[in-house]
């Protein structure tokens, strides 16, 4: 469909053709720093390959986009100020850890997901795009993971959420686009669209993609 590629647009990965304006301004993202100074932050598709450090600890991977703003005036890292970021994030998200020194390995797909998400949190992205949070993760979390989103969009936040689950964007977004081929081809108000009439589109889109075949 595209919305991974336009995500990652978003977020200075890739190449695209067209133009992203952000406070009215073009902007300009050659790399992933430029997006991050943009206060952009993006949640990837797989978590164990793009999203985690797999053999660190919470309070790495949290620090992870971050070490940066987590230095001394020596240069030395500040683990005081790692380890505050991670019990933080902890409770904010309310992964079940007893330790930030625990290694991101040892925990269920759906704590996983909340700490990639933390991760980016603690870069205090205006935006921040999520691509299939919640694929593979349990219901308890699922439902940690949207109360969490929905609470950061009534603070404010910006929130980009890409997902095939039409039940969860018709239960968490206010507004939906349907993407075909690179390209949006549906657009409505959450409140003013249905399951239907979205599966109904995206038939259409599909057939419409079989033709051209």
């Amino acid at each position: 469909s595209g919305r991974t590629e336009l995500a990652k647009a978003l977020f200075g990965i890739g190449k695209t053709s067209g133009r992203i304006l952000g406070h009215g301004k073009e902007q300009h993202f050659r790399n992933i720093q430029d997006a991050k100074k943009a206060r952009i932050g993006y949640v990837p598709e797989d978590r164990l390959s793009e999203g985690l450090f797999m053999q660190r600890s919470l309070k790495d991977n949290f620090s992870a986009a971050t070490i940066d703003r987590k230095k001394k005036k020596s240069g030395l890292v500040d683990f005081g100020k790692m380890t505050q970021e991670a019990e933080y994030r902890i409770r904010e998200l309310s992964i079940n850890a007893s330790s930030p020194d625990v290694l991101a390995s040892t925990f269920s797909g759906g704590n996983q997901q909340r700490i990639v998400i933390g991760k980016w949190l603690a870069t205090e992205p205006e935006i921040l795009i999520l691509n299939g949070p919640t694929v593979g993760v349990d219901i308890k979390s699922k439902s940690e993971i949207h109360r969490t989103l929905k609470e950061l969009a009534r603070k404010g936040m910006c929130i980009v959420l890409i997902s095939d689950d039409i039940g969860e964007l018709l239960s968490t977004t206010n507004r939906i686009l349907v993407m075909n081929g690179g390209r949006i081809t549906f657009e409505s108000q959450t409140d003013e669209t249905s399951a239907e009439v979205l599966n109904q589109k995206i038939l259409e889109d599909t057939a419409g993609e079989e033709r051209r075949k």
